[in-house]
């Protein structure tokens, strides 16, 4: 394997929304440099970077799958990414990984929720890009239309670098206006032509604005620009890589990447334009575990190595395999790394540069800054780890992991495969942070939680490729339970008595609500020894059990204030245990007195959507049946935003209601906001439940 410089190496993601020809650009990619003799199509399946089985049959890219190039002298790495928010996780994680990227939008469909979240995750990163207009090919694809989309919702200084050469059915290639060639559709090839002549008047005045675009960037080239009126073909090159680095320009490209065309004048511009892992600055790190001591460290191969784990995968064959960027220094295989999250030593057996995984890449004796690549057989190491030296550790921030939206109960429909199932389910995790998996301290139910339906299925289908079936069902729902008004002199009394020493021990409280978001507060209120000190705390513990199931819905209960003023004992039948019992009989009487007025209290969620334009209408009509309270809307051309406050219990399986709705063009995040009363209705309906549950067990 040939060595490059640092200068020559890019490190460059893909990024877009789901179907708008990521993958299809990337394989594109590695047929035009010979790394396959075949173009790789998404339908076929015959795709080189896609490992996971389960993403070639739902034909869609679930993971950060990584590959690399050699074009004109540079060795490109580069990352396709999902686009689809039940994986956002492994999308964001690349984000933070790459030094360039390519937003990739298609003519028909325009600008979508990922293409703008991941547009908005690289201005503040800083990251250099540009726009790929894809599937030019197809019926009501518009360039123009298009890039008006791109000038609203990605950037005012997008400028396109290509053209088309017809639309839709009558596509034939594309214009670079940097080299002023054409590039005409040519079986699965392109090839090199001239300008069409009715295209000249076109190109011309395209590329003037190009020329524009990049003078305006720079005040020596726009006084050069103003005195001659024209820029030379290097300065043009030139203007346009600073421009670029600098954020104030962002090329549009056009194309379709299914059939390969534009994607050589994708592969000039990430040469001669993308920025080198030298060109970036420093990366951000910190002298100690405890993120103190900031540091920066720059892209030198002899520097201290850092290399961070942005996804792994357990290969059935090939064991564990950890994907990885090389911020700095250089590593070998074979080599002590230092996890510095463990603080301790993992050995790569081999380093390589994938494609895909590590059957159809090459091993590395060494890798440095900017190289993507992949460590084998590494035994603690997780996605999110940092690998340093151990005499000069680098201690970097973990990645920012998206919150779960969907959770479920999970079980293995056999009872003997419980803790097979959850080791797998831990291995996953460990694959992608982004999954949550626990168990419920309240319910002592086994959850699972993940960024949609589709994240959560993509578990459930490992799990069975592996031999484990499981079963899901929603999860209960965190309620709460507290009283309206107040009682006083409520007497909890236990006595019993079987033949040797009795039980005896009673407790007098008084009880009263205390306001919203309070706890349990226990008040000691016994003078003269009507209760031995050592029993007070046999009472409190008796009265805090019985709490942490409330008779509506068997949830805790908050918002109260229990006062324990008086009781009786007997020096010899009192004990630990029947002040114990005598608390708890004490709160049962609470909740039976006519005087309380038992309530339920919901958690209710903050719902943040976005979805086009179109879809408000509906968006909002759906919530207003969910008992949702719409806090905000907003439309801005294409796009609607609604803000709104909704019951948890409405929204369990909200990802697949607002995806039917938008046709998948919707998106949401959602955090807890608040508890509420229940409605009669709602509390009915959960208390019934309950109590059916109860007499079955």
């Amino acid at each position: 394997m040939k060595s490059y410089k640092p200068s020559d190496v890019r490190a460059v993601g893909i990024f877009g929304h789901r179907g708008s020809g990521k993958t299809s650009l990337v394989e594109a990619f590695l047929f035009n440099a010979k790394v396959t003799n075949r173009l790789g199509n998404v339908e076929s399946g015959n795709l080189m970077l896609e490992i996971d089985q389960e993403a070639l049959e739902r034909q869609t890219t679930m993971a950060a799958n990584v590959g690399f190039v050699e074009w004109d002298g540079c060795r490109i790495g580069v990352i396709d990414t999902p686009g689809d928010g039940n994986f956002w996780g492994a999308t964001q994680r690349a984000l933070k990984v790459v030094d360039s990227a390519i937003i990739t939008v298609s003519a028909p469909d325009g600008i979508e929720p990922i293409t703008m979240r991941a547009g908005a995750a690289l201005a503040e990163r800083n990251v250099p890009y540009a726009v790929f207009v894809t599937k030019l090919d197809k019926e009501g694809a518009d360039l123009d239309q298009a890039l008006e989309e791109i000038k609203a919702d990605l950037s005012k200084d997008a400028v396109p670098l290509s053209l088309p050469i017809g639309k839709g059915p009558d596509f034939k290639g594309v214009v670079s206006l940097l080299n002023e060639k054409a590039y005409l559709a040519d079986g699965d090839k392109t090839k090199e032509a001239d300008i069409p002549a009715e295209l000249a008047d076109e190109v011309a005045t395209a590329r003037e604005t190009l020329i524009d675009g990049v003078a305006a960037a720079d005040d020596e080239l726009a006084e050069k620009y103003l005195e001659e009126g024209t820029l030379s073909a290097d300065e043009l090159s030139q203007g346009l890589r600073a421009a670029v680095l600098s954020g104030n320009l962002v090329p549009v490209l056009s194309g379709a990447p299914a059939s390969n065309v534009g994607t050589r004048v994708a592969l000039d511009l990430i040469r001669a334009v993308f920025p080198s892992p030298s060109d970036r600055p420093p990366v951000k790190a910190f002298e100690s575990s405890k993120m103190e001591n900031p540091i920066e460290r720059p892209a030198d191969p002899a520097g201290p190595p850092i290399v961070q784990i942005f996804r792994t995968y357990n290969d059935p064959f090939a064991g564990a395999l950890s994907f990885a960027r090389v911020w700095s220094g250089t590593i070998s295989g074979g080599a002590d790394l230092y996890n510095t999250r463990l603080s301790n030593s993992d050995r790569p057996s081999h380093l390589y540069l994938p494609q895909g995984g590590t059957k159809n890449g090459s091993e590395l004796k060494e890798a440095g800054p900017g190289d993507l690549i992949v460590l084998t057989k590494l035994k603690s190491t997780r996605t999110g780890d940092t690998l340093a030296v151990k005499d000069n550790p680098t201690y970097l921030a973990p990645f920012d992991e998206p919150d779960a939206l969907l959770n479920f109960g999970i079980m293995a429909s056999d009872q003997k495969d419980e803790d097979k199932a959850s080791a797998f389910i831990n291995k996953l995790c460990e694959e992608d942070p982004s999954l949550r998996f626990e168990r419920d301290p309240e319910t002592k139910e086994m959850l699972l939680g993940g960024l949609g339906q589709a994240h959560i299925d993509y578990v459930v289908a490992r799990l069975k490729a592996s031999g484990i079936n499981v079963e899901l069902k929603e999860p209960k729902v965190p309620y709460r339970e507290t009283i309206r008004g107040s009682v006083k002199n409520i007497e909890g009394k236990h006595k019993k008595q079987t033949g040797g020493h009795g039980q005896f021990g009673v407790c007098y409280v008084n009880v009263e609500a205390v306001p919203s978001g309070g706890e349990i507060e226990f008040v000691d209120q016994i003078v003269g020894g009507a209760i031995p000190r050592q029993f007070i705390p046999s009472v409190e513990k008796g009265i805090r059990d019985a709490l942490k199931k409330g008779p509506i819905s068997g949830s805790p209960v908050v918002n109260m204030k229990i006062t324990l003023f008086d009781g009786k004992y007997h020096r010899v039948d009192s004990s630990d245990m029947a002040f114990q019992a005598a608390g708890r009989k004490a709160i049962k009487a609470v909740f039976t007195n006519p005087k309380v007025k038992q309530v339920l209290l919901e958690p209710y969620m903050e719902l943040d959507i976005q979805c086009p334009a179109d879809n408000v209408g509906d968006v909002m009509g759906d919530l207003n049946s969910r008992r949702a309270r719409v806090n905000n809307m907003t439309t801005e051309g294409k796009r609607g935003k609604i803000s709104a406050s909704v019951p948890m219990n409405e929204i369990l399986r909200y990802t697949n209601v607002l995806r039917s709705i938008t046709s998948g063009r919707g998106s949401f995040t959602m955090k807890f906001d608040r508890y509420e009363e229940a409605p009669p209705s709602v509390q009915q309906t959960v208390s019934a439940s309950y109590q059916a549950a109860e007499e079955d067990d």
